[in-house]
């Protein structure tokens, strides 16, 4: 079998796509950010450690804004996270920090 490789992707620091894709992803209203956030979370322990920080601290922000508008009743107009299916996906990153949180001495 013939081994793919991508070579495009190599011009691209991946620091910086998983932190753009993050935020482009947040606040979204789609089947995709639910996706992409299943998959963030899935792969968080093997991301590098400087990169989880600025997501963490990005989406911690997020989660922050997002409280502050369903408190306010502004449900209507925008929330941070999207709506309540993105903001589960979204709780599913958080459990992975937090899990490898309390795994780590």
């Amino acid at each position: 079998m013939k081994k793919r490789t991508n070579k495009h992707l190599n011009a691209f620091d991946p620091h910086m796509l998983l932190i753009a894709a993050t935020r482009y992803f947040t606040g979204r209203r789609t089947i995709s950010t639910c996706a992409f956030a299943r998959e963030l979370a899935a792969a968080w322990p093997t991301i590098p450690e400087h990169t989880r920080a600025v997501i963490q601290r990005d989406l911690e922000e997020e989660f922050r804004r997002d409280d502050e508008a369903r408190s306010k009743g502004q449900r209507q107009i925008y929330l941070p996270l999207g709506h309540d299916c993105d903001r589960e996906s979204w709780e599913k990153v958080r459990e992975a920090w937090k899990k490898m949180e309390k795994e780590t001495p």
